[in-house]
């Protein structure tokens, strides 16, 4: 034999009796004869030393080195690096095997092309004796060549699963000793021990070539891989991974600095930690009994930031992550002072919940607090952004990476509460709220609209909301109703406080407003305005309104003021109208702003609303303010329609019923006076409330218990009633919507194509057909899905609702 052979084949050793022959014999079968094998047994208690020693006498290409005392397969492949003599080197475990042109083709293919490593292909071999499968494709080489900074980058992508068995590659021997003598000589990692090296010698390695061949047997389910948790001693040592991984960080540290590539390498390590956290915290979840479960994860915790097993499993492991926020600490209102709030929203604008947001931000700042507000994406108004509030938007970036930044900006600026205003409308508030708690910051939720709303929309947000609500500190809403529903749901953290003022209502109000009824013969001046969005305000019930109005001979002109929405644009809008014949009465003028609002507002005589769910309707209040009569749907639980006389309501979608009594009133001068006299009482009402003496309440945890109303037989009756009604107000809105000329989507579709309509199909539409309902089957069932969870609760609170809820379901079912 050479003394020099060209391939050294280093085999780390620990109680592999049953296997180490296997895997020799795949050794001195290489079809290259200027190998050497040199087994490093790591303290084994079997026989596996006899054994190597056999084959050490019968070959002299094989040797062995013994370590006194176990030091972990790291060390053992460190010591067979140092003792090996050949240029390039394999790793085999004490399981595995060999191909047998193994060394001979990655040899073959490193010294002709001067590689510092050279990947090959993976056979997977298991106990029944099949192979390949998914783990056996993602084993097998991604490239064909790599040089520089590229071999690191294609090795260890980024915000990928880190992949770093080090028995899928040829190295030059060299590679790994620069590698191994940048970490101490007494290092020893019990888990994941290759990752590391392997991390490391990517980020030496100038150059990379794979070859194909399917050169590595991996016998799956040989090793410890895949075995449940069974206790805490078990957890402690798969959870080591992490600090495998984390004991090259000054290594990588002293790469970056002689790297012209510092970032890249850095972010690489990032991610693969990550990855590694990610792993096990999914292997725990996938592999540990429930009632043991908290405890196993908390090993990771003994390793890792629980900031860091967030983000970690957002990216790696999604999958996990209901496990991960059930264990997060919770963090209650009270138990510090608070003098840094968050305030939270998806884009920061000028009206909606942005309106919301902003006045809170006034009413903190005035009571003393430091303010920031943070828009989840880019495109705010910063110039909205009160002039003492910090302003932050969070970068462009995946949802990992956002956690990581939330949690940032909440230690950055010292945040004591987080009051996120997206809980109704995004499915990530609760990670975000986890990320808020590793900074020590409680949250609270602030919902805009109706618990029904869902419902209403037809998403399933009621499930997760129920089972994420627990990790908010409080749950603010806008009504009494809504309290119940969500305490009838278990969400016993529940609160309702009212909306704060909005600029335009502060600037209406303070007046003493002395409003005329219109004059007999007079045209009536109608106003609406709000967004036109016709999912929930339902803005072409205007026309319908105006419709019966125009068929009752009464004159007026109704100005529908604001912008377009998604489902509604202003031409849109007019064309309908235009349908209809009613263009000189009702027409849609876009947003007014400032004084042309408030003057549009003074002109009129009345305000109307169509809406069919709302949160805390505040143009309500701002027509009040100016002495407005308000006509109405029902929205029963809206807080500003309660005790308020100067609101007249009638049953959803009767648009008659709202004619009628439109006409009635604006024609009896003394009903007139009377019901504006009441607006600006109702208008005052809403403005007495102290806001900053209330939030302060709310952010350190003494609101009264007024605030937090216990449900009632009553409350639970108009649930259950408002949930048939959401149910079968929506059937037919998925399959059928209004267009502009009458017609539906699905008469549309169904009539597309070269025919022309016949003269019959030409018949003039009435405001009916534009805004009608139809088919109620394609949601009923879906509908019943979501109510069926509010039903069991509210059975369990009051049994006597139990022939009630019978005939919801049959009602709903059979819709």
């Amino acid at each position: 034999m050479s003394t020099s052979p060209l391939v050294s084949i280093v085999i780390p050793v620990f109680n592999d009796q049953d296997t180490i022959s296997s895997a020799l014999d795949s050794c001195l079968a290489q079809s290259m004869s200027e190998i050497e094998v040199i087994c490093v047994d790591d303290a084994s208690s079997d026989a596996s030393v006899e054994v190597i020693e056999r084959y050490v006498r019968a070959d002299v290409r094989v040797r062995l080195v013994r370590q006194e005392k176990n030091l972990s397969a790291f060390q053992a492949r460190r010591a067979g690096v140092f003792a090996a003599r050949g240029e390039y080197l394999l790793f085999l475990d004490g399981d595995d095997g060999l191909a047998a042109s193994t060394a001979r083709v990655a040899h073959k293919k490193a010294s002709s092309e001067g590689s510092d490593l050279v990947g090959f292909g993976v056979r997977i071999l298991r106990p029944d004796g099949s192979s390949g499968g998914s783990f056996e494709g993602r084993l097998q080489p991604r490239h064909q060549s790599l040089d520089g900074s590229r071999v690191l980058s294609g090795i260890f992508p980024k915000d990928q699963p880190a992949s770093g068995q080090i028995w899928r590659y040829m190295f030059r021997t060299q590679l790994l000793r620069d590698a191994y003598s940048l970490l101490p000589d007494d290092l020893v990692l019990p888990r994941a021990n290759d990752v590391p090296i392997m991390f490391l010698a990517a980020a030496l390695a100038g150059s990379y070539s794979s070859v194909s061949d399917q050169l590595y047997n991996y016998h799956f389910g040989a090793g410890r891989s895949g075995q449940r948790v069974e206790d805490l001693a078990q957890a402690q040592f798969y959870a080591s991974a992490i600090s495998s991984i984390d004991s090259i960080v000054d290594a990588v540290g002293e790469i970056a600095r002689n790297s012209p590539d510092p970032g890249l390498i850095l972010d690489s390590y990032e991610s693969v930690r990550l990855s590694i956290i990610g792993h096990t915290c999914k292997y725990f979840v996938r592999n540990t009994d429930e009632h043991l479960l908290g405890a196993v994860l908390g090993t990771v915790a003994n390793h890792a930031s629980f900031i860091d097993m967030l983000v970690a499993t957002a990216r790696f492991a999604p999958e996990t992550l209901p496990a991960l926020k059930a264990m997060s600490e919770h963090v209650d209102l009270g138990n510090k002072p608070v003098r840094s709030i968050l305030l939270t929203t998806m884009t920061l604008r000028t009206g909606g919940v942005s309106a919301v947001l902003l006045a809170q931000a006034r009413i903190f700042l005035a009571a003393g607090y430091k303010v920031t507000i943070l828009a989840r994406r880019e495109g705010s108004d910063r110039s909205a952004v009160p002039s003492d509030a910090v302003f932050v938007e969070l970068s462009k970036g995946d949802r990992a990476a956002k956690l990581a930044e939330w949690a940032a900006i909440c230690r950055a600026y010292e945040v004591d509460v987080v009051i996120d205003h997206q809980i109704l409308y995004t499915r990530d508030w609760p990670e975000y709220a986890v990320a808020a708690r590793t900074a020590g910051a409680a949250t609270i939720g602030w919902i805009h609209n109706f618990a029904g709303r869902p419902i209403y929309d037809l998403k399933d947000l009621h499930s997760l909301m129920q089972r994420d609500l627990h990790l908010l500190a409080e749950l603010v809403v806008l009504s009494p109703l809504d309290v119940s529903f969500w305490k009838l749901r278990g969400i016993a953290h529940t609160v309702y406080l009212p909306n704060p003022p909005s600029p335009l209502l502060l600037d209406l109000a303070g007046e003493k407003i002395d409003k005329q009824a219109p004059g007999a013969g007079s045209p009536l001046e109608l106003v609406w305005w709000g967004r036109l969005e016709q999912r929930t305000k339902q803005v072409l019930q205007l026309i319908e309104v105006a419709s019966e109005l125009k068929k009752r001979n009464v004159p007026f002109h109704l100005s529908v003021i604001g912008p377009e929405w998604e489902d509604l644009s202003i031409n849109e809008f007019n064309a309908v109208a235009k349908r209809l014949g009613l263009e000189r009465e009702v027409e849609a003028i876009g947003p007014r702003h400032g004084h042309a609002l408030v003057d549009a507002i003074d002109a009129a005589d009345a305000f109307i609303s169509t809406s069919v769910i709302e949160g805390y309707q505040l143009t309500i209040a701002e027509a009040q303010a100016r002495g407005l009569p308000v006509f109405m749907y029902e929205l029963p639980w809206l807080t500003l329609v309660q005790e308020n006389e100067g609101i007249v309501a009638v049953p959803q979608g009767d648009a008659s019923a709202l004619a009628s009594r439109i006409a009635e009133v604006l024609h009896d001068p003394e009903a007139y006076s009377a019901l504006s006299r009441a607006s600006v009482a109702a208008a005052e009402r809403a403005l007495s409330h102290d806001f900053g003496d209330l939030y302060q309440q709310l952010v350190n945890g003494t609101l009264p218990d007024t605030f937090s109303p216990e449900p009632t037989l009553a409350d639970a009756q108009k649930l259950i009633d408002l949930l048939i009604f959401y149910s079968e107000r929506n059937a037919g809105l998925l399959q059928k919507r209004p267009t502009p000329d009458g017609a539906t989507a699905s008469a549309r579709k169904k009539s597309s194509g070269s025919r022309k309509p016949s003269a019959k199909s030409k018949s003039a539409p009435t405001a009916r057909t534009v805004t009608a309902d139809l088919s109620k089957q394609s949601v009923t069932a879906f509908a019943w899905g979501v109510a069926k969870p509010v039903g069991r609760r509210v059975l369990l609170a009051f049994p006597s609702l139990r022939p009630v809820a019978h005939r919801v379901k049959k009602r709903l079912l059979s819709s």
